[in-house]
């Protein structure tokens, strides 16, 4: 197998480059919104060269980083969390395996492949795995075993760049109308019988070093304006004196509500936090849970037991913490809603 070195790709590289630009301007654009792409190091063995397989994957990524439609994800980046993750950097990866690299990198196809020798001739194959869907595709460029290998690469990256106009946006999901469910749950909700609710949410951001600070209650305030929204009558409650009681309160001890509660019905109580996951570039990705209990005030019986796990990414760690405990809040308020609509009375007819 021959070596790929950098003055034969410096060549190649260009005439691609050149290539690409003369194709953009015929080719049709393959989708308004670019797809996100990771090109691992390929699996190869030489042993004049070790590094043959991470050589070709940085060829790969500068072929394709001029291609339309196609924002690849940095190699630095990709490399640094990866090993932080302690995962196979080659082609070798298991599909599962490239789906969780892609969630890991914000990659929606994972591009692996490997350069090996098959009696006399020479063969390098790439692997497309889409993300969400866990849809594949390959290409492969066969030439003889003497054949130039940075040719034979060059020829893949035209394979690929083909393959992804043609079956990306196959291989990842599509995305649907969202349809927002507050609408018809606010009709249904017109015909119960609403309890007076509070809602407390103990909140908290477990940040990296350089952003240690308090965030707001994003859960609760989320839970709230989705009640409002739904025409519930929302008291605003000491949070100090409330959380306390949360945090003690006891099934049988249904007469030690403090008295500022007034005359709450239902209480939403529960704890969240956020925490730093991932930093890729200067994307900052953070995960969050929350978890909420509605109690019953009367007889303190629990009404509906839920949690729930989301993730953003920003450029800030303290915006990313924030928006994925707002998701939270709002996945969560939007399953209380329904389950108010389903368990409520119905309202009397007059």
């Amino acid at each position: 197998m021959r070596r790929i070195s950098i003055h034969s790709f410096a060549g190649v590289l260009a005439v691609t480059l050149i290539g690409s630009w003369i194709d953009s301007t015929t080719a049709e654009p393959i989708s308004e919104t670019p797809l996100t792409v990771a090109v691992l190091d390929f699996a190869a063995s030489d042993p004049a060269n070790p590094n043959l397989g991470r050589e070709v994957a940085a060829a790969l990524t500068a072929m394709l980083s001029d291609a339309q439609g196609i924002r690849l994800v940095d190699r630095q980046s990709l490399h640094q969390t990866l090993e932080e993750q302690e995962l196979n950097l080659t082609g070798l990866v298991s599909d599962a395996q490239a789906i969780k690299i892609g969630k890991l990198v914000g990659a929606r196809i994972i591009v692996s492949g490997r350069m090996f020798r098959l009696g006399n001739d020479l063969y390098v194959t790439a692997k497309l795995v889409g993300t969400e869907t866990g849809l594949v595709e390959g290409v492969m460029v066969k030439d003889a075993a003497s054949a130039d290998t940075g040719a034979m690469v060059v020829q893949l990256s035209d394979k690929l760049a083909a393959k992804l106009r043609q079956a990306g946006p196959k291989l990842v999901a599509q995305p649907e109308a969202a349809v927002d469910p507050l609408p018809a749950l606010r009709d249904k909700l017109a015909k119960r019988q609403l309890p007076v609710v509070a809602v407390v949410v103990r909140e908290q951001h477990h940040a990296s070093p350089a952003a240690r600070q308090p965030i707001d209650p994003a859960v609760e305030t989320e839970i709230k304006q989705l009640l409002v929204e739904a025409r519930f009558t929302v008291i605003d409650v000491p949070q100090n004196e409330l959380t306390g009681f949360t945090r003690d309160w006891t099934a049988s001890n249904v007469a030690g509500w403090p008295q500022t509660v007034g005359k709450v019905e239902v209480l939403i109580a529960g704890e969240a936090f956020s925490e730093f996951a991932s930093r890729i570039g200067n994307l900052v990705s953070c995960s969050a849970r929350a978890e909420l209990n509605l109690v019953r005030r009367t007889d303190a019986r629990v009404l509906l037991v839920d949690r729930v796990t989301t993730r953003a990414t920003d450029l800030s760690e303290s915006i990313a913490g924030k928006k994925a405990l707002q998701d939270a809040g709002r996945t969560a308020g939007i399953r209380i809603l329904e389950h108010f609509a389903e368990t409520l009375p119905a309202t009397e007819d007059k």
